[in-house]
C-alpha cells in the first residue's frame, strides 16, 4: 500500500516538524479568537477544539479498551472470558504475538503497520496479563510511530478485570506521554461493567498542557448506557448514548479521583455533550467502523463518521459545526488515532493516539 496523505502529514508534524516541513520541534499553533458562548461563558476556539475532540474520541478510545476486555485480544482469558489472544503472522496490516512467561503471566504483543506487508510500524502495543485470585490485570504500553520510526507518543494502562466475558466489570486508568516525554499530558480513568448485553461506563479524563498558548487544563467527564454485540468473527459493537461535561482550570487546576466513577474536581464547567451512535472494532482491537452524531459544549455540533479502503483502512473524519452551522474545525485520522485536527482559521495541530497534541 502506498502510504496515504494524511500518514506522511503525520511524519512531518506530529511532534517532529510542521506539515509545510521544516525539522526540530514543532512551534505551538497560533488560535484563532473566541468563537462561541455557552451561558454567559465565552470560549475560544481552543476551548471548542479541545472539549470537541474529548468528547469524540472519547467513545473510540475507551471503547478499545472495553473490546479488548471483552474479546480476549489482550490476552484476557481464562474459563470465564473469551480467549481470542491467538499468534498471528501479517493480517491486515497486523501481527500478533503471544508468549507465556515463567511466571504464568502471559504477554500479547500486537503490532499494527502503516503497509500492507507490516514492514512500517505505526504502533506497537504489549499486554501483560497475570491472574491472582480471580482478579486479571493487564498492564499495557502502546508506542506509537510516524512512518520514519519515530516516537510520536507512548500510553501506559493498568486493567483490572472480574467476572466473565458476559457479566462482570473492569477498570482502567491511563496516561499519555507526548513524543519521548517522561511526564504524562493526559490522564483518565474508566469504569465499565457488562450483563449479558447491557453495557454502562464513566471516564473521567484530564489534559494538562503547559504550552505558552494553551498554559491550562481541560477536562471531561462521561457516562454512557449502551448494549454490546459481538458476531461470528468476534467484532464487537457498542451502540448508544454518551452524556458528557468538560472542564477548564489554570494549568494544573483540575483532579480526578482515583477511583471510579472517576470524577473531575477543581475548575468551571465549559458545558455539556451528549452523542450517540456506534463504534466497532475487530478481533484484534483495530476500530472498524464508527458512527457518532450529538451536540457539544457552547452550542457546537459534532459528526463522527469512517471509510474503509478496498485494502480494509479505515479513515476517521469529524466535523464541529456552530450552532448556526457554520464551520468550527475538522479532524481526520487513521484507525490508531493518528492524524491532523484543522481549525477554521486553517491552523494544524497533530492528533496522537486519539490525543490532540497542541
Amino acid at each position: 500500500m502506498r502510504p496515504s496523505s494524511l500518514a506522511a502529514c503525520i511524519v512531518a508534524a506530529a511532534l517532529l516538524a510542521g506539515c509545510g516541513g521544516g525539522g526540530g520541534t514543532s512551534s505551538t499553533p497560533s488560535v484563532p479568537g473566541n468563537q462561541s458562548s455557552n451561558n454567559g461563558l465565552t470560549l475560544s476556539s481552543t476551548d471548542v477544539a479541545q472539549s470537541a475532540t474529548d468528547a469524540a474520541f472519547d467513545p473510540i478510545d475507551t471503547g478499545e479498551a472495553d473490546a479488548g476486555a471483552l474479546n480476549g485480544s489482550l490476552g484476557t482469558s481464562s474459563a470465564s472470558r473469551s480467549a481470542q489472544s491467538l499468534p498471528h503472522a501479517c493480517k491486515n496490516r497486523t501481527t500478533r504475538t503471544v508468549t507465556v512467561n515463567p511466571d504464568g503471566s502471559v504477554t500479547v504483543e500486537t503490532i499494527h503497520y502503516y503497509d500492507d506487508a507490516c514492514t512500517q510500524v505505526e504502533r506497537d502495543a504489549v499486554a501483560i496479563r497475570s491472574t491472582s485470585g480471580g482478579t486479571q490485570t493487564v498492564a499495557r504500553t502502546v508506542t506509537s510511530y510516524n512512518m520514519a520510526h519515530l516516537q510520536l507518543g507512548v500510553r501506559k494502562s493498568t486493567y483490572t478485570l472480574t467476572g466473565a466475558t458476559n457479566s462482570g466489570s473492569w477498570t482502567v486508568t491511563s496516561a499519555f506521554y507526548p513524543g519521548t516525554a517522561t511526564t504524562p499530558i493526559t490522564q483518565y480513568g474508566h469504569a465499565a461493567s457488562l450483563s449479558t448485553s447491557a453495557y454502562t461506563a464513566s471516564t473521567g479524563r484530564i489534559a494538562n498542557d503547559a504550552k505558552p498558548s494553551i498554559n491550562a487544563s481541560y477536562g471531561h467527564q462521561s457516562a454512557v448506557t449502551a448494549t454490546v454485540a459481538t458476531d461470528s468473527s468476534n467484532d464487537t459493537t457498542f451502540t448508544g448514548t454518551r452524556n458528557g461535561t468538560s472542564f477548564k482550570a489554570a494549568l494544573g487546576g483540575l483532579t480526578l479521583s482515583g477511583a471510579p466513577p472517576f470524577t473531575i474536581a477543581g475548575g468551571t464547567q465549559l458545558g455539556s455533550s451528549a452523542l450517540t451512535g456506534s463504534v466497532t472494532f475487530d478481533a484484534d482491537g483495530n476500530l472498524a467502523s464508527v458512527s457518532l452524531t450529538g451536540t457539544l459544549p457552547g452550542g457546537n455540533n459534532l459528526v463522527v463518521t469512517s471509510s474503509t479502503a478496498s485494502n480494509g483502512a479505515v479513515t476517521v473524519n469529524g466535523t464541529i459545526t456552530s450552532s448556526s452551522g457554520g464551520p468550527v474545525a475538522t479532524f481526520t485520522t487513521d484507525a490508531s488515532g493518528n492524524g491532523i485536527l484543522t481549525l477554521a482559521n486553517g491552523t494544524q495541530v497533530p492528533i496522537v493516539d486519539w490525543h490532540v497534541v497542541w
